[in-house]
């Protein structure tokens, strides 16, 4: 499996809702990539004032870090579209993307693998990992938002 190592750079998982579809940004400013994974199999290019508002924040963060960058590097912000497991049906994209985060997170903390596939050997996700998803997410608004939200009205 290919992966782009990270070494000691961030990164920033960035899902982001286009309207009635999820998708993920995986954004690593400090080497101006920026990853997409999208389980309906979308480009990046279908989403353009999305792709510049990403872009016109790497800018910010360069200004920030006070990154003296070329000119001719300033339009060099590399896309990744990442391949993905698949959903096969329209409504199930939020749980995708959430699972897609977890795995960043658990299994790939300081690399991006350019194929799910190839670790994972499936399309798409089983029954039995979207809803362990589904779990963790009822339970934590159970336990911490819910029960936090009654401690504080105390």
């Amino acid at each position: 499996m290919k992966t782009k190592v990270l070494k000691d750079e961030k990164i920033i998982l960035a899902p982001y809702n286009i309207g009635i579809h999820w998708v993920l940004f995986v954004i690593n400013p400090d080497a101006e990539v920026i990853y997409f994974l999208d389980p309906l199999g979308g480009e990046p290019s279908d989403h353009g004032s999305i792709k510049t508002k990403f872009e016109n924040e790497i800018q910010i963060y360069r200004a920030w870090c006070e990154n003296k960058i070329s000119k001719s590097k300033k339009d060099k912000i590399k896309w990744n579209k990442i391949k993905c497991p698949r959903q096969r049906n329209t409504i199930d994209c939020g749980y995708f993307i959430m699972r897609f985060m977890k795995e960043v997170i658990m299994e790939y903390p300081n690399k991006i693998p350019d194929n799910y596939f190839s670790c994972h050997r499936h399309s798409t996700y089983s029954k039995e990992k979207l809803d362990e998803v589904k779990e963790e997410w009822a339970t934590h608004m159970v336990e911490d938002v819910i029960n936090d939200a009654k401690r504080l009205q105390k």
